[in-house]
């Protein structure tokens, strides 16, 4: 099964899976480097997370959000947002496997080398954000102990956010110490960034913006914060925190999907949104116009048309050639475009001119981004004070985090831009959290199931 092609190398501690419990064989790999080496655990962690951020719950949130269309098997249930628990079960326990091997990485090995340590604790905020803001509240504190505790407590989402941030400035302070202070320094060993800690430590800068941002609804929400967190964190592109490749064992998981499984299309939510403005190249770059005599076409919420556009180069490669793609397209994970975003939300929040030169500047970054710098975005980055507002903020935010997993939290803090909820799906509306793995359920008394139509904290 391509689309969990990364599972066999990514865990280390498989008999520590308290969301596994040694019964998921796929999680079982019997060339695991056991306790490893500092180099071994950070690319094996890295590998596994990078497989989280591309693999099932990201195309999952790309339907839910419209960016795409569930046509055919799985994804048709995707569509019409029947989630079971049982479906959860890969997502829930690779993320915990991330989370504990970047633990372990720390307790073997991060006393002397802060390098390590920082980049693991960066790697536990990316995994457990990534799970309480698609599950809510989630194990937490309790989650790290391993095998002795196989029913950890569940903790408020709005503990994780508080610890997460305090991770996150931890991490800041070990990617300060010099060089000298470590034992050993992380290098091609650190597939993300080939151990440039100054990369790193504004990616942990850029998240924190993020999980600062996703409070926008609560008392404590802190513009302040936001863009003094920005300011420290990515400044350009090429300094963007994305999921890398090597095209064997380590395939982009877009592409690996895409020829094992076509089941999804183009959504003719954003299709027909992007097509508002024909010059904007980035359609072409988010989808597959090869087979379709350079047109691009989407399937509407209520479809299942399988004649609709693939996604094409930006998440899978050229799928006009002989692989149907590319497995070493790498992807985005954190990024200066959001980051960007994130500063004209804040800005167009406070009623502050220059929220309309901030979004320019995201939407340029977007074009240059998506197109690899074959367009800038200049004839669509136009705004003005007058135009300038949160719905358009988030908007063009939507439009520009394609492919992410952001755009299905944005919407759901936001409920901007106002998607029509598919009119034929299982439920009235989008859904606002997935249920929690079925093996979790079963093995946890603790384990605090909500209705997929009940928010998570942030959102409410």
């Amino acid at each position: 099964m391509k689309s969990i092609k990364y599972l066999a190398i990514a865990v280390l501690g498989t008999a520590l899976l308290y969301g596994c419990r040694g019964k998921e064989k796929l999680f079982v790999n019997p060339n695991s480097s056991g306790s490893g080496t500092p180099s071994t655990q950070l690319t094996e962690v890295e590998v596994a997370t990078i497989n989280s951020y591309e693999g099932d719950i990201n195309r999952t949130g790309a339907i839910f959000v419209q960016h795409m269309a569930g046509v055919d098997g799985q994804s048709v249930e995707t569509q019409e947002y029947a989630m079971t628990q049982s479906n959860q079960d890969n997502n829930w326990s690779q993320l915990y496997a991330n989370m504990l091997n970047a633990d372990k990485l720390r307790k073997n090995f991060g006393s002397e080398r802060p390098f390590y340590d920082g980049m693991a604790e960066i790697l536990i905020v990316m995994n457990i954000g990534l799970a309480t803001d698609i599950y809510g509240d989630v194990p937490f504190r309790e989650a790290l102990q391993g095998a002795g505790n196989l029913a950890p407590h569940f903790d408020p989402q709005q503990s994780i956010y508080s610890t997460m941030i305090t991770m996150l400035d931890d991490a800041i302070g070990k990617l300060a110490q010099p060089a000298d202070a470590n034992a050993t320094v992380p290098g091609t060993d650190d597939i993300i960034f080939g151990g440039d800690v100054s990369l790193w430590t504004k990616t942990a800068y850029t998240l924190k913006a993020r999980y600062l941002n996703r409070l926008s609804n609560k008392p404590d929400y802190d513009p302040a914060a936001i863009l003094d967190a920005m300011s420290k964190g990515i400044q350009a592109n090429e300094e963007d925190c994305m999921g890398t490749h090597d095209g064997s064992n380590g395939q982009n998981q877009w592409y690996a999907f895409l020829n094992a499984r076509a089941y999804m299309r183009a959504s003719a939510s954003l299709v027909d949104s992007m097509k508002l403005r024909p010059t904007d190249l980035r359609l072409y770059y988010y989808f597959d116009s090869s087979q379709s005599g350079g047109v691009v076409t989407g399937c509407p919420i209520d479809q299942t048309d399988a004649s609709a556009s693939y996604y094409g180069r930006y998440l899978a490669g050229d799928i006009s050639n002989a692989l149907g793609g590319d497995p070493t397209v790498s992807t985005p994970m954190v990024t200066y475009m959001e980051a960007l975003f994130i500063k004209a939300e804040v800005l167009a929040r406070q009623g502050s001119p220059n929220a309309a030169a901030a979004l320019n500047d995201a939407i340029m970054a977007s074009c240059e981004k998506v197109t690899q710098g074959a367009y800038n975005g200049s004839d669509i980055a136009t705004y003005t004070n007058a135009n300038t507002n949160l719905s358009r903020v988030m908007y063009e935010k939507w439009i520009a985090m394609y492919g992410q997993t952001e755009a299905y939290s944005d919407y759901r803090r936001t409920k901007l831009p106002a998607l029509t909820p598919n009119p034929k799906a299982s439920i009235p509306t989008i859904p606002e959290r997935f249920p929690i793995s079925l093996q979790e359920t079963n093995s946890n008394p603790n384990v605090v199931n909500l209705p997929i139509t009940t928010p998570v904290w942030w959102a409410l």
